[in-house]
């Protein structure tokens, strides 16, 4: 995976949870059903990773999405 993607799995995973946070995000999930269904262990973890990976907090996105 290294050599095709740039990255290893570990960081896959942690792109596809957020990509699934921000769907259900845009389609209007409070941001505690989308930690929860997203797989993420609390919100702070959702907020961490989100920002890292997606550069924008949660609700930012959520509210620009709307």
């Amino acid at each position: 995976m290294r050599e095709r993607f740039g990255y290893g799995y570990a960081t896959l995973v942690r792109i596809q949870r957020a990509r699934r946070a921000q769907q259900l995000l845009q389609t209007g999930h409070a941001l505690a059903d989308a930690t929860a269904a997203a797989g993420y262990a609390d919100q702070p973890h959702l907020t961490r990773e989100f920002r890292r990976l997606v550069g924008a907090s949660p609700a930012q996105f959520a509210s620009s999405a709307a």
